[in-house]
């Protein structure tokens, strides 16, 4: 019982972490998506002019200048956390999904270990059961409109009911 409650406790506190630090992750992410693409602040003047490129001395070629990335070819940028991560049989389990400089429309590709599987469009929260004792590994693949892909990992562990 004091294992439960001690679960319970981290449970709480963690999913209250997530919420209240959410909007001051996004307000970072943006200002950081802003500085990646050019389309805010920028960062300190590189010793080489945005125009130039790099010639090499040894081989004669030429490396063209890093420019602006395209935001659709970024992969998406997430967490996952999961709660509670132990448990009994059966154990109910939420998913939360934190993303941060994700543009665009995702597709969400569940796997949660179990052999259950689930495609959906983007959705922050969701719950799976997990009916029998055993260490799942649950993946989440987000995909964005253009195909680009990024997954991430929990781990879950049922104990035996009793």
């Amino acid at each position: 019982m004091t294992m439960d409650l001690h679960i319970i406790r981290k449970t709480v506190i963690g999913v209250f972490l997530l919420i209240a630090l959410t909007p001051a992750l996004t307000i970072l992410a943006t200002a950081a998506f802003a500085q990646v693409y050019a389309t805010g602040p920028a960062s300190a003047p590189s010793p080489i002019s945005a125009g130039s490129a790099i010639n090499s001395a040894d081989s004669g070629t030429s490396i063209p200048p890093i420019g602006p990335v395209k935001p659709s070819q970024v992969p998406p940028n997430a967490s996952l956390l999961e709660v509670p991560a132990y448990g009994a049989a059966p154990l109910t389990v939420g998913f939360y999904v934190g993303l941060a400089n994700t543009p665009g429309a995702l597709t969400y590709q569940w796997n949660f270990g179990d052999g259950a599987v689930s495609v959906m469009p983007a959705n922050a929260y969701i719950l799976h059961v997990y009916q029998h004792p055993g260490t799942y590994l649950c993946s989440l693949e987000l995909i964005n409109l253009r195909g680009v892909t990024t997954t991430v990992y929990a781990t879950i562990t049922v104990k035996p009911a009793g």
